[in-house]
């Protein structure tokens, strides 16, 4: 594990005229190294994950001297949270994105828990535990991920006797043997809508938006890792071997259903949503590891949720223990994976509740291929303040792309000087 950094060096700057700082790295928002409580203490937790109301109370049974209150987060509770926690009256633990943290961090929102979390580290996958670690100092406990596999049609392969990519070069001449095989068949869609599809990809390359450097936030929107993904999808895209639309509508779904579309390489999630929405075609589908770059043997990710402690919060040693107990044990995991969710604890990749067949995919135990590539995700991704700014830009840009204005190139381009102006205006430290 990487030595605690616990110096008040800042990832930002002073704002001239304003005098605020902000600050990302080793510069607490609340007072991380309170000492546990003397007496009981009641903790006010807001999340969203299915069954955490029984989570909680089988944890109040066990624990008297921390009780929690559990309220379930819906609608647009996640944007009430800033507000709050900027006026001190926020619970005491929150579940969000792990793609939010940064802009949180920046704004002094979240507490530093390197002091009480550090050695949770080996609990959690290593691309898991760095989306909540900034300069060596931690700001989170993961909860779930979105590791990738790639669902393909087994109909398909073995009626035009294709075999299973083992690498994007070989994705790319199976989308090119489908094509001559049947012109009205496509290898995957590109869905410029979903930053997703796009984001797990540059992941598994090593890739990410952002980076920090000697103190300095780096936009990398554009770089080399990205580039290399750009020539994938621009060559998929200029010979017509991806269907161009939008993921989640209707018409999405009419060519899943239609069997045109052949490889869907998304996150452990998504299958839940596939035999929802694709009923018809069950048993028609397997899982394959992600294909990789070159002889890599990595994966994607997509991100997922994480439980915060905010600026403000009394007891943090509590509100940790709660949390790591949620996230790490065998019995909050059974909770968490009842509810659906794909767990970032290495513990939870072995449950029996998580690896069980599908009837939908054949019987096959598809959750042993997600956790085999939950271990193989780089720990390169860094969030960013501007993340949402970000990925709403890419997705203005892909609409471009599939209109045939532009470049993927191009398009990251414009995000990259879109991004650093943004930051800049923010007063951050950016190159």
């Amino acid at each position: 594990m990487a030595q605690l950094h616990r110096s008040k060096r800042l990832l930002g700057v002073t704002a001239l005229g304003t005098g605020i700082a902000l600050a990302l790295a080793g510069c607490s928002g609340g007072s991380s190294a309170e000492d546990p409580s003397d007496g009981p203490v009641t903790l006010e937790f807001w999340g969203w994950v299915p069954g955490l109301e029984d989570a909680v109370a089988t944890w109040n049974e066990e624990n008297p001297d921390i009780q929690v209150d559990f309220f379930r987060m819906t609608g647009d509770d996640g944007d009430k949270i800033p507000a709050a926690i900027d006026a001190g009256t926020a619970p005491d633990i929150v579940q969000m994105s792990a793609h939010s943290l940064p802009g949180h961090i920046v704004n002094n929102r979240l507490t530093d828990l390197t002091e009480h979390a550090a050695d949770l580290e080996s609990a959690f996958t290593k691309s898991a535990w760095g989306t909540v670690t900034f300069n060596d100092s931690v700001y989170g406990i993961p909860q779930d991920s979105g590791p990738t596999g790639l669902m393909y049609r087994t109909d398909i392969f073995e009626q035009h006797g294709l075999e299973l990519p083992e690498t994007w070069d070989d994705y790319l001449e199976t989308a090119r043997a489908l094509k001559a095989a049947d012109p009205n068949l496509y290898i995957a869609q590109f869905s410029p809508n979903e930053s997703g599809l796009w984001m797990e990809t540059i992941w598994q390359n090593g890739g990410s938006f952002f980076q920090i450097e000697d103190d300095s936030w780096v936009v990398t929107v554009n770089d080399e890792k990205s580039q290399e993904v750009a020539e994938l999808w621009q060559t998929l895209l200029d010979e017509d071997l991806v269907k161009a639309v939008e993921m989640w509508t209707p018409e999405y779904w009419a060519e899943v259903n239609a069997g045109t579309i052949a490889t869907i390489n998304y996150a452990a999630w998504f299958p839940v949503l596939l035999e929802e929405s694709a009923a018809q075609t069950a048993g028609n589908w397997a899982v394959a590891p992600t294909p990789t770059f070159g002889d890599a043997p990595s994966a994607g990710e997509s991100g997922g949720s994480v439980d915060v402690i905010p600026t403000g919060t009394e007891h943090v040693a509590e509100a940790v223990e709660f949390v790591a107990w949620l996230n790490s044990s065998e019995a909050g995991l059974d909770y968490l994976i009842d509810g659906g969710v794909f767990p970032s604890a290495v513990e939870g990749l072995a449950s029996e509740k998580l690896l069980v067949e599908s009837e939908f995919f054949g019987g096959q135990v598809i959750n042993e291929v997600f956790a085999e590539a939950a271990e193989r995700v780089p720990g390169t991704w860094t969030a960013g303040p501007t993340h949402d700014v970000t990925v709403n830009s890419l997705k203005d840009e892909f609409g471009r792309v599939a209109a045939g204005a532009i470049t993927f190139a191009e398009a990251l381009d414009i995000v990259q000087n879109k991004t650093l102006d943004e930051m800049t205006a923010l007063g951050l430290d950016v190159r």
